[in-house]
Order: C-alpha cells, then sequence, then structure tokens
C-alpha cells in the first residue's frame, strides 16, 4: 500500500507523464489542445456566460459570473502562496509562457467551477462537462505548463468551491436582489476604473488583458442592458431556440477565435474581448428582442 502511495505521489509532480503526452499527440494537434485550453479560460466563461443568459435569463448568468470571481480570486491566493515552479525538464516542448504558481492549475478549477456547476444545477449535460474538464486538464499537461498534481488540485478545488459557492448562492442572490441600480452603477464605475489604473501593468500577459476587456465588455453592456433591455427569454419552439443560438453564437464563436489569427496583439485582443462580452450581453439580447424572443419590450427602467 505505501509502495503504491509512493509510486502515485511521484506520478503526480513528474515529468515523464508530460513528455509522454506530447509524444502521443504530434504538434500538428495543438489546435485542438488550444480549444480545449479555451473551455477553462476566459473564452469558456464568456460562452457559458452568453448560453445562461440567452437561454435561462440573467439570474443564472450572473450567479456563474460569481463563481467565476470566486474561482479565480482563491487560484490566486492559493498559487501565491504555494509558489511552485512550472515543471522544467529538457525533453519537454513548452508551448506556452506561463510566469504564475504550477499549482494549482487555474484553468482546471475554472473549468470545473463553471462547467460542474452547470451539471450539477442539472442545466449542463454530465457527459459533456466531463469532456469540458477533461480536455482541460489534458491540453494543461500537453502544452508542458503544469504537472498532473497541478491540474488534479485544481479540479478537486473547483469541486469543493461549487458545493460552498451553491450553499452561500440564495443568500447572495437575496442580497444583489435587493440592491438598486444606483448600487450597480456605483460598483460598475470602480470596476472600470480598477481596469484602466490595472492597463500599464498588464505587461504582455494575453490572458490578463483578455480577462480586462471581458470584464469591461461585462459592466458596460450589464449596466445598458439592465437599464434599457432586461432581456427575459420566452418559451420558444426548439426551432425558434435553434435560430437564436445560430445568431448568437455565429457572431460570439468568430469572435472568440479571433485571438488564434492575431500574433501576441494583446491591446487588440482584448478589445475583440470586450466586443464579445457587449455582444453576449447588450446586442445580442437586443437583437432577440427585435425578434420578439424576449418577454419584455426596450425602454428605460434605471432612472
Amino acid at each position: 500500500m505505501i509502495i503504491v502511495t509512493m509510486g502515485f505521489g511521484d506520478l503526480l509532480w513528474e515529468t515523464d507523464l508530460i513528455v509522454r503526452i506530447q509524444e502521443v499527440f504530434s504538434p500538428s494537434r495543438s489546435w485542438l489542445f488550444e480549444l480545449f485550453s479555451y473551455l477553462g479560460d476566459t473564452q469558456g466563461v464568456l460562452l457559458l456566460t452568453a448560453l445562461t443568459f440567452w437561454i435561462s435569463g440573467r439570474r443564472l448568468a450572473y450567479s456563474l459570473v460569481g463563481i467565476v470571481v470566486f474561482s479565480m480570486t482563491i487560484d490566486l491566493v492559493i498559487g501565491t502562496l504555494v509558489g511552485l515552479p512550472r515543471p522544467e525538464d529538457p525533453r519537454i516542448i513548452v508551448w506556452k509562457d506561463e510566469f504564475t504558481s504550477s499549482f494549482p492549475s487555474g484553468h482546471s478549477a475554472l473549468a470545473t467551477s463553471i462547467w460542474g456547476m452547470l451539471a450539477t444545477l442539472n442545466w449542463m449535460p454530465k457527459f459533456i462537462t466531463a469532456i469540458a474538464v477533461v480536455g482541460v486538464m489534458l491540453a494543461r499537461l500537453y502544452f508542458g505548463i503544469h504537472y498532473l498534481g497541478d491540474v488534479i488540485g485544481g479540479a478537486l478545488i473547483g469541486a469543493v468551491l461549487i458545493v460552498a459557492y451553491l450553499r452561500i448562492l440564495p443568500t447572495l442572490d437575496q442580497f444583489f436582489t435587493r440592491r438598486s441600480f444606483q448600487f450597480f452603477q456605483f460598483w460598475g464605475g470602480l470596476i472600470l476604473a480598477a481596469v484602466l489604473v490595472a492597463v500599464p501593468f498588464a505587461g504582455d500577459s494575453a490572458r490578463v488583458w483578455h480577462v480586462m476587456g471581458t470584464v469591461a465588455g461585462f459592466v458596460v453592456g450589464g449596466l445598458i442592458e439592465y437599464c434599457y433591455i432586461r432581456f427575459s427569454p420566452t418559451p420558444i419552439s426548439r426551432t425558434g431556440q435553434a435560430l437564436k443560438l445560430l445568431i448568437g453564437l455565429g457572431v460570439l464563436i468568430p469572435l472568440l477565435l479571433v485571438p488564434l489569427l492575431l500574433d501576441d496583439q494583446v491591446v487588440l485582443e482584448a478589445l475583440v474581448f470586450f466586443v464579445a462580452a457587449l455582444w453576449a450581453l447588450l446586442f445580442a439580447p437586443i437583437v432577440f428582442g427585435w425578434m420578439r424572443f424576449s418577454a419584455t419590450p426596450l425602454t428605460s427602467r434605471c432612472g
């Protein structure tokens, strides 16, 4: 038993597994792992926020944003405390430059949190969640930037976070439901100011720029939508639902894939994510309102 435990412990923090994965999957498959990695990154957050908002409404969508905030905060705190170096082995091809702690894998934690939460609420089929989470974990190993222990640890953190977050969600929901629009205006303004202040310190990290663009788009789009749109999905036929998703995703997915075509132009990428967030929370709901897919007409309600 002790030998088995020690063997598994060595597997968690060795580089042989990473080397083996890179040998099995040729460099020509890197695009596939890039797409899987997106599911545990800003792209995945935008995709699921848009889908939940368009199909179920703002309550579920904003609850999803809440667990994203908790996940990224906990990842930052644990990573700062642990400070584990990234895998180092001359046999490893490092596809991405990462300068934060190897443990935990923030992508694995975030993927488990957002996809797992929707599966727990029976909103997302569990097999799709399993594919997304395992795909993200495998991608982070393939890119040579995490040990097996990092991605497993991230997934466990995400699982624990789901349980804790769903326990406090009713309290959070009650608190924010009672707040006035001016409350959200005030905090939205502070968040936008913080994003602007952070610009000179963002450096060359694409992920940081993606997050800043998305946050700015969520704040601006969310406030305008709440004031003038108040999108409320109506029960529609499967054909209507398919048409709505075809229009929404037909614009959103190309925007999320634009960074693949850009050569580390981080400011431009941030603008793309800003537009993607605006589409998810503002422009798409306007289009859906015109198509009578919303139960509320376009008018100002936040005076």
